[in-house]
């Protein structure tokens, strides 16, 4: 029996969901690739989808913003030098996600997650490196940073994986650390392609604000846990999901 998206289950559904996701986003990443299929199985087309999901992350990083900057991490000197990149990048990321024709969308997600969950499962070493000491950004620092803000742009789905990878592997900060600035650049960006997707209408504001409830709790929360075991749980869990949802995503465009 199909959910009624606009009924309270499924409001109360997306609050959970944005909650789970946004404790996975906080303490690792690839929240979103819970958020985007729950939003589509429950009747959104892929662009409302995919421009509705960034109101619970943007909650979701201002409340991660807070929760660490309480513990004194973050660090806003590399934040202001790696974000300016990364807003023009998710300008033109955004720009393109709103233009493209909607039955190329469906398809290109399911391949994304079905990706993301493969790197996931593999566990590159890049993305769980033991970090040296910090490093200061370089222009190839910049250059990934601009790639990193037009992906985020574009889709969002998975963007704290190559972010952490940008931090910890790239500039040597300390995985807890990472998380800490990688949810300040990520605040910033999707501050960008929030509102290009909603002047272009593609953001439903009242399942919005069902997924930014939701996103604020989790993304307190998964600030103040940072547990490795707990977030390894959690992986795993995104892993299947996410595996399964791709794989009817493709199944459904075949």
């Amino acid at each position: 029996m199909a959910i009624d998206l606009a009924g309270p289950a499924g409001l109360v559904l997306l609050v959970v969901v944005a909650t789970i996701a946004s404790v996975v986003n906080t303490m690792a990443g690839g929240g979103g690739l819970l958020v985007l299929p729950t939003l589509m199985a429950l009747g959104l087309g892929p662009m409302a989808a995919n421009g509705t999901m960034r109101v619970g992350v943007l909650a979701q990083n201002v409340t991660s913003v807070l929760a660490f900057r309480r513990e004194g991490l973050g660090d806003l000197r590399l934040v202001a030098r790696l974000l300016p990149a990364m807003i023009v990048g998710a300008g033109a990321g955004a720009w393109l996600a709103t233009e493209l024709d909607e039955a190329l969308l469906r398809p290109l997600f399911g391949v994304v997650l079905v990706l993301w969950a493969v790197a996931l499962l593999l566990r590159p070493a890049r993305f769980f490196s033991v970090p040296e000491a910090p490093r200061s950004p370089g222009w190839g620092s910049h250059v990934a940073s601009l790639a990193i803000g037009a992906y985020g742009g574009f889709l969002q789905v998975g963007v704290g994986f190559p972010l952490l990878a940008l931090l910890v592997t790239g500039l040597g900060h300390a995985p807890v650390r990472a998380n800490a600035i990688k949810v300040a650049l990520v605040l910033g960006f999707t501050l960008v392609s929030l509102s290009m997707f909603a002047s272009a209408g593609q953001v439903l504001w009242r399942e919005g604000v069902a997924l930014a409830i939701g996103g604020a709790i989790g993304g307190w929360i998964g600030a103040a846990w940072q547990v490795r075991a707990g977030a390894e749980i959690v992986r795993w869990f995104v892993i299947v999901t996410v595996a399964v949802s791709g794989a009817a995503m493709l199944l459904r465009a075949i």
